[in-house]
């Protein structure tokens, strides 16, 4: 079992009151290339918030690592 564990969570527009979508890695670097996919304005579309959070095993704790908040995309 890795020491850490890294998670991108999509809170998705249309799932409003549910648990967020998840994506598990055990490389940093493979959770930060994904997580850098989704900055740009498409994003704002589909989710109000993707977050990065790090799960420490051996303390059974979990981190902030970066988020990205979307505002309500405009509608013309």
């Amino acid at each position: 079992m890795p020491g850490f564990t890294y998670t991108i969570r999509f809170h998705r527009r249309d799932h409003r009151g549910c648990l967020p979508e998840e994506q598990e890695y055990i490389v940093l670097a493979d959770a930060w290339e994904s997580f850098r996919l989704f900055a740009e304005p498409d994003s704002a579309e589909m989710y109000t918030r993707i977050e990065l959070v790090s799960f420490d095993w051996e303390t059974r704790e979990e981190h902030p690592v970066a988020s990205m908040d979307f505002a309500e995309p405009y509608s013309f």
